[in-house]
């Protein structure tokens, strides 16, 4: 892929991000499943509480972080398979679970995160940006930070070769809100059953990188 479709690729990705993203916020546990720094620090307080379930659950949403990172980095070193079409397959499962998942809230909080946490996971590890530039497609932290700081360079400090960079970081993150945005009238109109939606543009982006 050239850099321009690269990044449009990066943008429908961020989309799918934002979109399945929503599924643990909106259901149980108003608790972002896209990153671990929440799940791995419950896990510490746990063991110092002496709550074994605790952990134990908390520890379950930790493996599947990792087993994701694991297949990413193992997979496209010993079979053929297109990690990027892959991790499209791997989101649409994902919508699949959170439709199946219970809507009584009756299981533990911390399972609600489980397919979030995996798919989440391979999507970051399989697309890390375009144009030279690092960017998650399942959080927002960094992407944030730097489209403030480009067009702080941009708008005070006079320098207008930042315009690509915030044009990029800018883009992701509305992609990633506009995906949140849907995820969420999905969800509010038809339940868990909205998350099936992703297959469309999960669909499109697949089509893209072939």
């Amino acid at each position: 892929m050239n850099e321009k479709h690269e990044a449009q690729v990066h943008y429908l990705v961020s989309f799918i991000g934002g979109f399945l993203g929503i599924f643990p916020i909106v259901n149980a546990s108003h608790f972002l499943g896209s990153a671990q720094t929440a799940n791995l620090i419950e896990i510490l307080l746990g063991f110092l509480d002496g709550n074994a379930r605790s952990v134990l659950f908390h520890a379950g949403g930790a493996f599947f972080y990792a087993l994701a990172i694991f297949l990413v980095t193992f997979l496209p070193k010993h079979t053929k398979l297109n990690i990027k079409i892959l991790a499209m397959t791997v989101d649409v499962a994902a919508g699949f679970a959170m439709w199946l998942f219970p809507t009584e809230k009756n299981l533990p909080v911390t399972v609600y995160l489980y397919p979030t946490f995996f798919a989440m996971a391979f999507q970051w590890c399989s697309f890390k940006g375009a144009y030279g530039f690092t960017s998650s497609t399942i959080f927002s932290s960094n992407n944030y930070r730097q489209f403030i700081s480009s067009l702080t360079e941009i708008f005070f400090n006079g320098d207008k070769s930042f315009s690509l960079k915030a044009k990029f970081f800018g883009l992701t993150l509305l992609f990633f809100h506009l995906g949140i945005t849907l995820g969420w009238l999905g969800w509010h109109f038809l339940g868990n059953a909205g998350f099936l939606f992703v297959i469309v543009p999960c669909a499109i982006c697949i089509r893209k990188i072939k």
